[in-house]
């Protein structure tokens, strides 16, 4: 059973053991380092960032971290993406390399999207992998997101085109689409 544990400081460990995978590496680290992502996220484990960040667990097992947030907190990334600032950006990853290609990460995704609309039920949700990532592509197609553009965002670390999906909030909401 996949679950999401909110990320504490003892966390931040795992998570630099993954981010030198180089399946993760690949497409955290392009145009980043280590310690910058770590930075990034012991912001958001503090308090100091309002990104929301969890430990994805399979059976009480840690085997990766994903996020989310709201658009309208980092204006610059909601300009580059051409998210609202009432959308929902996510960015996640599973860091044990056995467990790569296991339809994890589309349960990921699916558990990532229903706790962010836990807190923002009508927002619509915003991911921008590395055009080149196909295996996330794949994840967030299978979840019903849909391709927007693919280009170069500024806000982001590399220069490499990204492809910008949008999961359109639920039709069960009431807003019209």
């Amino acid at each position: 059973m996949l679950t999401l544990v909110p990320m504490g400081v003892a966390d931040l460990e795992a998570v630099e053991g993954w981010l030198g995978q180089p399946h993760v590496a690949r497409w955290y680290l392009a145009g980043s380092t280590i310690e910058d992502e770590i930075e990034d996220l012991r912001g958001s484990v503090t308090g100091t960032e309002p990104t929301k960040v969890f430990v994805v667990e399979v059976d009480t097992e840690p085997v990766g971290w994903c996020q989310w947030y709201r658009c309208g907190d980092y204006p610059g990334h909601a300009a580059g993406t051409g998210a609202s600032a009432g959308d929902v950006g996510i960015d996640y990853a599973i860091g044990e390399p056995t467990l790569v290609g296991k339809g994890l990460g589309t349960a990921l995704v699916a558990a990532l999207v229903r706790d962010a609309r836990t807190t923002h039920p009508h927002a619509a949700i915003i991911a921008d992998p590395d055009a080149d990532n196909l295996g996330s592509r794949r994840v967030l197609e299978k979840n019903g997101f849909e391709l927007v553009d693919e280009r170069p965002v500024s806000s982001e670390r590399s220069v490499a085109p990204v492809a910008i999906y949008r999961l359109p909030p639920s039709i069960a909401d009431g807003h019209d689409h």
